[in-house]
């Protein structure tokens, strides 16, 4: 005998029509009989359900319908599998969501530091007297010598300020680059002459540059005075503030 036999003996012997068992079991009568005819069977819920309410047994329900039981297992696990998948999508949209949120927490610190470094870095020029000049830089002259500082928001990760100095009539202009580290010195003479200098002034890789070194000694003590100066202005500018 299979589930749906069992079902219309369990009906009949307790004297229950179609629409009786279908209002206990809260279903409808069209319900009632495709189980009765084996076209779908109950969830386990309803199983459990008649099985308390009839006295009756799962064991005794299930028995002998193995086609049933395989549905009925093969359900399970698939609703299993459904609850597992389930439950690791919702957990990489979690995840996914909690990236979201990290990253545009870490995305406004970000901007708030750099606003700081901004705000730091534009009261330390300020301090020494800087002037901006409307095209991303700010500037000072001292002694016949600009000195500028790239000041464009955002700031930029690279440290940098140069120094220019006012071309007199007997002597060439100097450009000098500073990085923090390594000073370009560039004379403007008749063949633009570039050298490289430490934060004291001194040349660098002075045996490599034979070529170059004439203009340096030349100029050495003017150079010095520029190097020296832009230095103290770096240091003053630089490290003050958390950059």
């Amino acid at each position: 005998m299979n589930l749906g036999e069992k079902i219309v003996k369990i009906r009949k012997d307790n004297k229950m029509s179609q629409d009786d068992l279908a209002e206990v079991l809260s279903v409808t009568r069209q319900t009632i009989s495709n189980w009765e005819n084996s076209k779908n069977y109950p969830d386990i819920e309803t199983l459990i359900q008649l099985s308390d309410r009839f006295h009756i047994s799962l064991d005794t329900l299930l028995k002998g319908d193995k086609e049933m039981v395989d549905k009925m297992d093969k359900k399970m696990k698939n609703g299993k599998k459904f609850k597992i998948a389930t439950l690791v999508l919702i957990c990489l949209l979690f995840l996914i969501s909690m990236i979201g949120v990290l990253t545009y927490q870490m995305k406004r610190e970000k901007a708030r530091r750099e606003e700081q470094r901004y705000h730091a870095f534009m009261k330390n020029i300020e301090a020494l007297g800087f002037e901006k000049d409307g095209i991303g830089f700010a500037h000072i002259e001292e002694d016949g010598i600009i000195y500028k500082v790239f000041i464009k928001r955002p700031l930029s990760k690279e440290k940098y300020m140069s120094a220019n100095s006012i071309p007199f009539s007997d002597e060439e202009a100097i450009y000098a680059d500073y990085d923090g580290e390594t000073i370009k010195v560039t004379y403007f003479n008749e063949n633009k002459t570039t050298v490289y200098c430490d934060q004291s002034g001194s040349l660098l890789n002075e045996a490599q540059n034979k070529n170059s070194t004439e203009i340096y000694y030349k100029y050495k003590e003017r150079t010095i005075s520029v190097i020296t100066r832009m230095v103290k202005l770096f240091d003053h500018i630089y490290k003050s503030y958390s950059g």
